[in-house]
């Protein structure tokens, strides 16, 4: 077991160095006062190294390891949980909802006439007090439903009113997006205990007004902070995957990918099931750490620093919805060498949309120090699996990058080895979690989602070449190098002087696995 903890380390130090990691590093050298080990809170002591409450959203955070040897400075991670209370009886929250719609001429066809049977459909469900909002864009904003309370003598209005959409030029996707927001907070539907919500839809990719990732990023940061999370849905294949996750991650909203068009009015149903069955909002987790210990790393999500806490913006939940935050701490034994070592408090608030009243929880993690051991304590198989989405996640984005750029059989390696490693990780996984008591069946489906999502990706890509060679007459030419095909040289090739590069354009198949690709591991992320 003691190897299996040495690859952890080993698989933080890839996912440290990987440009495609969503890992954020950060160092702080603020002074923090002393946190002193006191179960107490709102939590329920479990062991030094795991806490957890119950609520409308209930909290297990625990750390990666329960010891660590004296005398040594030792990496360790802090794993936190936060799930939306199964509850029988929901009274649905009010809605501000943005629909936001691409009319850029890709969008001609059945493209456009179901995104607008979508929101069409969208506006039929709505409750009365219900307020939407709908916005088309090329490459300008127009807003075709200004805020408007749902009642039964203006559907009819509304609807029609989303019927006269008409397509245009390119794709504005920032332009789009500020005129939801400006429009949403004018909204008569405002109160601490209504749920907001932008849906974005479109199907290229943005080539006008903000296009940079930081400054797409900053602007999926400035609607979070709004309170505007943004569901973004692509269509077809040919959308910017890597744009629209990024406004869905850094908002607190979902990402998803419809390969069909004639799927669209299923997914606004999906999203709008989800925001009638929201149980909290405005959640964040709070964590503080002990003198001795400093952060490397959060994995995955966005965070700020604040007064010496790490502040984790959850935004809304869902009733059973999860989400998760992964943090790599450095510990060093400076103020105990042997016991109860401090390492954090945590904190989660949030309005409670139940009860509609704040609600919070709050407990402390920390660890022992035992100058017996000569190396760290085994890591929790649960912290295991969470670390192990992250490396999938990341392996996922990788292969999407290798596969566009030609190099196909080193994104069908990099799966493949990702594949094998979760099985063999779900193994010791599962086996470590039943020598503590504790179920497997949550360790096994978690790691069986994840080997669907890479084997998936494996098969599909490997049959790449296969498909090039029986039609394509590219095949006659040389290896892929550097995402292009070269003809090869010698006798026979013109005194050996290669051809001009010829680029590999990615068939539909291959664009449509990239695209749910990105759409799995923004799921994992999550």
């Amino acid at each position: 077991m003691k190897i299996r903890t040495v690859g952890i380390w080993a698989l933080l130090g890839m996912l440290a160095s990987s440009a495609a990691a969503f890992a954020l590093p950060i160092s702080d050298g603020s002074s923090k006062p002393p946190i002193a080990w006191d179960p107490g809170g709102t939590g329920s002591d479990t062991g030094l190294a795991r806490f957890t409450s119950d609520g409308t959203l209930s909290v297990d955070a625990r750390l990666g390891q329960a010891k660590l040897p004296s005398g040594t400075t030792e990496d360790t991670l802090l794993f936190a949980t936060v799930t939306g209370g199964d509850l029988d009886k929901i009274s649905a929250p009010p809605l501000n909802l943005a629909i936001v719609i691409d009319r850029s001429g890709s969008m001609k066809g059945a493209r456009i006439a179901n995104a607008i049977e979508a929101a069409a459909g969208t506006i039929a469900r709505l409750r009365d007090g219900d307020s939407v909002t709908v916005v088309s864009f090329d490459t300008e904003a127009q807003i075709v439903v200004p805020p408007t309370v749902a009642t039964a003598s203006n559907r009819d209005a509304m609807t029609a009113a989303v019927r006269s959409i008409r397509l245009g030029g390119d794709t504005c996707i920032s332009c789009g997006l500020e005129t939801a927001a400006n429009a949403m907070n004018v909204s008569p539907v405002v109160s601490r205990d209504h749920v907001s919500r932008m849906m974005l839809l479109s199907d290229g990719a943005t080539n006008h007004g903000i296009t940079d990732p930081s400054g797409l990023r900053a602007l999926a940061d400035r609607m979070r902070d709004r309170g505007y999370a943004i569901s973004t849905i692509g269509v077809d294949v040919d959308f910017d995957e890597k744009v629209m996750a990024l406004l869905a991650s850094e908002s607190n909203g979902r990402h998803y990918f419809v390969a069909n068009a004639g799927d669209l009015p299923a997914v606004f149903s999906q999203e709008f099931d989800s925001l009638l069955a929201s149980v909290a909002r405005e959640a964040e987790l709070q964590i503080e750490l002990a003198p001795g210990v400093e952060l490397e790393q959060v994995f995955d999500r966005t965070f700020r620093r604040e007064n010496g806490r790490i502040i984790v913006p959850f935004g809304t939940f869902s009733a059973k919805q999860q989400k998760t935050v992964l943090l790599k701490l450095r510990v060093d034994d400076e103020h105990v060498k042997d016991g109860a070592q401090s390492v954090a408090s945590v904190k989660l608030t949030y309005r409670d949309l139940v009860h509609q009243e704040d609600g919070s929880s709050t407990g402390k993690l920390a660890l022992l120090r035992d100058s017996e051991l000569t190396a760290p304590d085994e890591v929790d198989p649960v912290v295991e699996a969470r670390l192990e989405r992250s490396k999938t996640a990341s392996t996922l984005t990788e292969a999407n990058a290798l596969f566009e750029q030609g190099r196909v059989a080193e994104a069908d390696k990099k799966l493949k080895d990702q594949a094998d490693e979760l099985r063999a990780s779900s193994h010791a996984a599962r086996a470590a979690a039943k020598s503590k008591g504790e179920a497997d069946k949550p360790l096994a489906d978690d790691f069986e989602r994840q080997i669907a999502a890479v084997s998936t990706a494996e098969s599909n890509f490997a049959a790449a070449p296969e498909a090039l060679a029986s039609g394509d007459p590219a095949a006659t030419l040389g290896p892929v190098a550097g995402g292009v095909i070269l003809k090869g040289g010698g006798s026979g090739s013109g005194g050996g002087f290669a051809q001009p590069p010829r680029p590999v354009a990615p068939s539909h198949e291959g664009k449509a696995q990239v695209r749910a690709n990105q759409q799995n591991a923004s799921n994992l992320a999550f």
